[in-house]
């Protein structure tokens, strides 16, 4: 059975799950909330992760003669890889095989993408050729839109604060150093939210 999108995400949840269950180890009190925020990290790459593989397995989809969505056909790619393809084919003109080329071409280019807000989610899923996206999300999830991009934002704000902050709250007067709030609960809960999210997705797709 070849590689999913659904499997990329699913070995990041994952490793959430195993990292959550540590915190209910005894003494790992002092290190509890870190735990927390490596999962907040590793679940909201999950959602990257299950979105770049589903856009890179749109290009499959492509090659196969169907339609190429146009938010796809609008993604740059650097002339320094096509000049490489034109190069190999030239080079190796019964030995190339062009797709490989441009799969990885593209690959490259998606790899330097973000998908994690609703804004960049709306983008991949363009991408990767579904219409209408959030609005079939909100139907599976029971969820309006609006509630949808709120949770989604906040949660990818607060990756953003531990990836490029530490965590540490930001204060005009800073005196010594105050870490933002973040707990077991609320974490299990953001978590359980993004593997539903992506569920929706693979669901719609």
């Amino acid at each position: 059975m070849s590689f999913k999108p659904i499997d990329a995400s699913g070995a990041c949840f994952a490793r959430c799950n195993l990292l959550m269950l540590s915190t209910f180890e005894p003494g790992q009190d002092h290190v509890k909330d870190d735990i927390c925020r490596s999962v907040l990290v590793m679940a909201v790459s999950a959602v990257d992760s299950y979105m770049h593989w589903l856009v890179y397995d749109k290009l499959s989809d492509v090659r196969k003669g169907k339609d190429l969505p146009p938010a796809l056909a609008k993604l740059a790619v650097p002339f320094s890889s096509m000049a490489h393809l034109a190069d190999s084919v030239v080079e190796n003109r019964n030995k190339i095989r062009p797709w490989v080329q441009v799969k990885n071409a593209m690959q490259k280019k998606l790899l330097s993408e973000t998908f994690q807000s609703f804004d960049q989610l709306s983008v991949a899923m363009s991408m990767a050729g579904i219409s209408g996206g959030w609005r079939k999300i909100s139907e599976q999830l029971g969820e309006p839109t609006a509630a949808l991009k709120a949770r989604l934002n906040h949660i990818v704000h607060r990756r953003n604060q531990i990836v490029h902050e530490g965590d540490i709250m930001r204060k005009s007067r800073p005196r010594h150093v105050v870490f933002n709030d973040i707990s077991v609960d609320q974490t299990i809960e953001d978590v359980d939210w993004l593997d539903d999210l992506v569920t929706a997705i693979d669901l719609i797709r």
